[in-house]
């Protein structure tokens, strides 16, 4: 992606069940608008198989900073396309979510919605950390 001039900014990669219970609360019994269809265990964030990115273009001010580019539809299609290479699959109802391909929904995680599915879930956390993979940076969409 970024040889085609765009530079992703990977923003929330796994989970915890806790954090998507949080998630899946707003609008519904939190404050706020619904953000998200998935309950707790209900997310492939929950295992460590997806990941939200956001586009970003330099400042005008200092182009060494950088901005969200949230409303770059083209650049998202680059990144859908590039995530076919990779064996990742987009959303149509998220704008920025990439998830794995191997299965069609998150019941066919192996462990889903089970305790085994916590164990999985922890390890891909686990394996994120030690290689500095995917982390939550904690930017949100406006």
């Amino acid at each position: 992606m970024i040889q085609t001039g765009i530079q992703p900014l990977i923003y929330c990669g796994f989970r915890s069940f806790e954090e998507q219970a949080a998630l899946y609360a707003k609008g519904r019994t939190a404050p706020g608008p619904i953000v998200t269809k998935a309950k707790a265990g209900e997310s492939y964030h929950n295992y460590g198989l997806a990941f939200d990115w956001v586009p970003v273009k330099p400042t005008p001010k200092d182009p060494k900073m950088f901005t969200a580019d949230w409303d770059d539809a083209t650049a998202y299609k680059v990144g859908e396309q590039a995530g076919i290479t990779f064996g990742l699959a987009a959303i149509s109802w998220e704008t920025g979510h990439l998830q794995d391909s191997r299965y069609k929904t998150w019941r066919d995680i192996p462990g889903a919605g089970d305790s085994v599915g916590t164990v999985v879930a922890e390890r891909n956390r686990k394996a994120m950390q030690a290689t500095k993979g995917v982390r939550n940076v904690g930017i949100r969409k406006p």
